[in-house]
């Protein structure tokens, strides 16, 4: 049963990791709209596609930001009640600190699925998704770029048309020019051309008409080659869309779970099962987070020391960075999925679980209780390492 104080607590922390996350979303999307324009002329077409291309890429920075926001946002609470002493009147109405987690353990249940339907399905269909409106706004870039009387530079050539249509895909009088890596050149002239996209999406098509293709160089082979018509593919985008499913990262949880059991020509069985254990090891991570954080959020005691929010963050920067590297090792066939990232999951929790029941006894008790055995040897071997400073939650 939910009751005040529990509401005013999710109130607190949806409130405050609403607004870390769209922070994070802005800062990550404006970085990346920067990027796009930088390959993308400013035309009305092309500003339609880079538009389309920002909301494919929510669901992606959305699992990026999701789990960070949240856990900033529990420490920025449970700092704040404790700063204001809120947290020892509610500790003397008779709420212990494990009462006052419950409310932030049934959210992290409730953000944990909601991330599983985003890096489920969301992000996965998204991603090609952008990697298909990428290839089209390239196409849709080229053809705006495209203006009579001006030289464009595309896939390592030039060309300008003495004409062009008001849609830039077809072209009057062409000069092309080529110059490969071995040092002679490429001259290509045509009557009439256009610019089309290629059947299978992989970058654009110059159709030239009625031309002629001359090679400059010094080897008696070069000549010139006079043609009715001539097709030039252009990767204009520098990677070629192709089906969904050729990369491991396109795939939904139940299609990686099918590829384990029988492998596709580009994603090995290794490769789909580190994908996937890599999915639901983060997915499993959100439920670990209020354990770790609130015990930071206390870490300063009443004088409002924040220091658990830089530990906070170089913990998981140090977590996520062994499990990409589990993930890497996982993904080259080296090392099983449960060592390379299960394991540091179970450590984390470990650690956590042991830091919150700590705070809990500190909170309820003004002391800590009498910890386990094994916890109580090795807190005591950590205590002569650094006697003069003491661990406190």
């Amino acid at each position: 049963m939910i009751n005040t104080i529990d509401r005013y607590i999710l109130r607190q922390v949806i409130v405050t990791s609403a607004a870390m996350i769209g922070v994070a979303l802005a800062v990550l999307l404006l970085e990346r709209l920067l990027r796009i324009l930088e390959r993308a002329v400013n035309a009305d077409a092309v500003l339609g596609y880079v538009s389309r291309m920002l909301v494919t890429l929510i669901p992606h920075y959305l699992g990026v930001s999701l789990p960070l926001a949240f856990f900033l946002g529990i420490i920025l609470t449970f700092n704040r009640l404790n700063r204001d002493n809120e947290l020892a009147v509610m500790t003397a109405a008779g709420a212990g600190l494990r009462r006052l987690m419950a409310p932030v353990m049934g959210l992290a249940l409730l953000l944990a699925v909601f991330a599983a339907i985003t890096v489920s399905y969301l992000q996965p269909l998204a991603r090609y998704n952008y990697r298909a409106l990428n290839v089209a706004a390239a196409h849709a870039s080229l053809s705006a770029a495209v203006k009579e009387g001006t030289f464009v530079h595309a896939d390592g050539m030039t060309f300008i048309a003495e004409e062009t249509s008001r849609n830039g895909q077809n072209l009057r009088k062409v000069f092309v020019y080529e110059e490969n890596e071995d040092g002679k050149s490429i001259v290509t002239t045509a009557d009439d051309a256009t610019l089309r996209r290629a059947a299978d999406d992989a970058g654009s098509i110059l159709v030239l008409r009625d031309g002629r293709r001359s090679k400059i160089g010094r080897d008696q082979g070069d000549g010139t080659l006079i043609f009715e018509q001539f097709q030039w593919p252009i990767d204009a985008s520098g990677k070629a869309v192709r089906a969904r499913g050729k990369d491991e990262r396109e795939l939904t949880l139940p299609e990686l779970w099918a590829v384990m059991s029988a492998p596709l020509d580009r994603i090995s069985a290794s490769e789909a099962r580190a994908e996937l254990h890599a999915r639901l090891v983060r997915l499993s991570s959100i439920l670990v987070l209020p354990l770790l954080a609130v015990p930071l959020a206390l870490g300063g005691g009443r004088g409002g020391q924040s220091y658990g929010i830089a530990v906070g963050l170089l913990t998981l920067l140090v977590y996520e960075q062994v499990v990409k590297f589990g993930e890497s090792m996982a993904d080259l066939d080296r090392l099983t999925p449960w060592l390379g990232m299960w394991l540091p999951l179970a450590v984390l929790a470990a650690g956590s679980g042991l830091l919150s029941y700590r705070a809990a006894s500190k909170v309820s008790k003004g002391r800590l209780r009498r910890l386990p055995a094994p916890v109580e040897i090795l807190l005591s071997i950590r205590r002569r390492l650094r006697p003069w400073r003491r661990w406190r939650i």
